[in-house]
């Protein structure tokens, strides 16, 4: 009893210190004077697709692209993530330098030893460096080797980090990875791999080739899209960016669903839709 009354006591002073450590992170303390909340951490605050409520200017960057530059690890991953929540969709709060140069350090992680390193950069890349979803406007520039580092996660065999690509790929709107997904859609599907397969119908539907129109057709009135997991939300994404059917009514109603909330609410900015 005293030995599991003192490893109790060492496990809460290692949290309470841990916790008091966060706290006083310069990254939370930048979250905080830009209205953002992060208490659950910066990769939870980066996936409810918080929007800044202090006006972002150039200078708000300077932490976060200090330590996404220079250091490793767990405080790397950090700085890329509140960079990216800073930054939002296609980096727009950001100056050009600013963006390139966080560009330059992505594309370094995203080839990295460091799986946790390797998903977080192209998860944030995507973001960052997204082409509008009706490819108008300005888009960011896309670094050197971005692209290609992308195409090479796709390729390993950690599920996880496949996704992460395929996320970052279709937000880039990359048509050369058009038939590579496609085929990777039905061999997916057919093996029964249903998050990876909805992974890439997601890709293909951001990317928008005519070609995939097809698919998302077959989905209509199809089973294997029924339920109520990511995968039926990627579907229901599919549906609404390539037919316009009115699905997005569907990820209006998935806002109520804790496990995909955040998920709908990228749905919605993407779609150009009121995030609430």
């Amino acid at each position: 009893m005293l030995l599991m009354t003192r490893a109790a006591s060492l496990a809460l002073a290692f949290w309470v210190t841990g916790v008091a450590a966060y706290a006083q992170s310069p990254l939370i303390e930048l979250l905080q004077r830009h209205g953002v909340q992060a208490n659950g951490g910066f990769a939870a605050a980066f996936d409810a697709h918080v929007a800044p409520a202090v006006p972002v200017t150039p200078g708000s960057f300077a932490t976060p692209l200090a330590l996404l530059t220079s250091s490793s690890g767990s405080e790397q991953i950090d700085a890329a993530y509140v960079f990216g929540i800073l930054g939002g969709r296609s980096g727009r709060a950001a100056s050009p330098p600013e963006l390139a140069a966080a560009g330059h350090a992505l594309v370094a992680m995203i080839g990295s030893e460091d799986r946790k390193s390797r998903i977080a950069a192209a998860r944030v890349a995507g973001r960052l460096f997204a082409a509008p979803a009706d490819r108008s406007g300005q888009r960011p520039a896309v670094p050197t080797g971005m692209v290609d580092g992308l195409f090479a996660l796709l390729n390993h065999d950690d599920q996880t980090e496949q996704l992460a690509a395929m996320d970052a790929i279709g937000l880039l709107r990359e048509t050369t990875a058009v038939t590579s997904l496609t085929e990777r859609y039905h061999y997916y599907r057919d093996g029964s791999m249903r998050s990876l397969a909805g992974g890439a119908l997601e890709a293909l539907a951001r990317i928008g080739d005519p070609s995939t129109t097809a698919i998302v057709k077959q989905l209509v009135g199809d089973r294997w899209a029924d339920g109520k997991d990511v995968t039926a939300l990627a579907v229901v994404f599919a549906r609404e960016r390539m037919l316009a059917d009115g699905s997005i009514a569907l990820i209006r109603m998935a806002l109520d669903d804790k496990s995909r909330r955040n998920q709908a609410r990228g749905y919605l900015e993407e779609l150009g839709a009121p995030v609430p």
